[in-house]
């Protein structure tokens, strides 16, 4: 099975600041705020109800994972 490398969710109180997109790097440990990113071949999995750690204390209920 492929290592989740990134997850991304939206965050609706970080709306205000034009960088409502976390994007969670764990291979680094770091969180960065953004107005959009661009990813090329990667794979994606999104499924409702799979957030965890810090997503889903922000209040994200579904986030989109990204594999190697």
């Amino acid at each position: 099975m492929k290592k989740v490398k990134m997850r991304l969710w939206y965050c609706q109180a970080e709306k205000h600041t034009g960088k409502p997109i976390i994007v969670q790097d764990l291979e680094k440990g770091t969180i960065r705020k953004t107005n959009k990113i661009q990813l090329k071949n990667v794979n994606i999995r999104m499924q409702f109800n799979n957030s965890v750690g810090k997503a889903k204390a922000s209040g994200a209920t579904t986030i989109l994972e990204v594999y190697e």
